[in-house]
C-alpha cells in the first residue's frame, strides 16, 4: 500500500532551518537546493515502502512505528500510522543527540 508523506510544520520548519545555515556555511545556492530536494526525495521513498530504515533508538517508550534515516548529515524521524508517514523531525546528526 503506498501511503501519504506529510512534513509537520515543526519538521519544515527544522528544514527551513538547515536550508539557511547550509546556504551561510556553503555560500552556494545550488549545492544547498540539491541538499535539500535529496533529503526531500529521500523521504519520498517512505511513500512506497516506511519500514526501510530503522527504529528511532533517541524516541523515548518507541511503539515500533516511529523510525529515522540519515542523509548529508540530517537525521529524519517519521512516523508510519495506516495509510499516511508523517516526518515529524529533521536534526543534524552532528548535534548532541536529544531525546524526545
Amino acid at each position: 500500500m503506498v501511503r501519504t508523506v506529510i512534513w509537520t510544520l515543526q519538521a519544515d520548519a527544522e528544514l527551513n532551518n538547515a536550508f539557511l545555515e547550509l546556504l551561510e556555511q556553503s555560500k552556494s545556492i545550488e549545492l544547498t537546493t540539491r541538499i535539500i530536494a535529496e533529503i526531500y526525495e529521500s523521504a519520498s521513498i517512505l511513500a512506497a515502502n516506511p519500514e526501510v530504515y530503522k527504529l528511532d533508538i533517541l524516541k523515548q517508550n518507541n511503539e515500533g512505528n516511529i523510525r529515522a534515516f540519515e542523509k548529508h548529515t540530517y537525521r529524519i524521524s517519521y512516523l508510519i500510522e495506516e495509510k499516511v508517514i508523517y516526518i515529524i523531525r529533521v536534526k543534524h546528526a552532528k548535534q548532541e543527540p536529544l531525546e524526545y
